[in-house]
């Protein structure tokens, strides 16, 4: 069986290397490090899963929720936040993101919430 595939997007590499890392065994994952070149990855191909960082320099994750969607209505989006406002989750809700985790959180959570995406 062909592994999904997920696009990770943070501006902090810590962060980009954790998620790579966790989930490198189950799924073909890529990663981009700002909203612009996660735009030009998905425009060169579609992913099963995204998770993008919502705060990020020049092109939001807001931007990047949007774009997966209208590329790929079928793509789910995970958005993952510092700064968790009740105004900025239900707008990257209204852009079609379909699950949330709020920094920091564990190994644990981010793969129940990758795993309830996907299934």
């Amino acid at each position: 069986m062909d592994k999904k595939t997920v696009l990770v997007v943070d501006d902090e590499e810590i962060i980009r290397d954790f998620l790579f890392e966790v989930l490198n065994d189950d799924f073909e994952v890529s990663t981009a490090s700002d909203g612009d070149e996660a735009i030009d990855k998905l425009k060169e191909q579609s992913y099963d899963l995204v998770i993008t960082d919502l705060k990020m320099p020049r092109v939001s994750g807001d931007e990047v929720v949007r774009f997966a969607k209208q590329s790929d209505p079928e793509a789910k989006v995970i958005v993952i936040t510092g700064y968790s406002s009740l105004y900025s989750v239900s707008k990257s809700a209204n852009h079609g993101a379909n699950a949330f985790l709020s920094k920091p959180f564990s190994i644990k959570e981010l793969m129940q919430t990758v795993s309830d995406c996907l299934e």
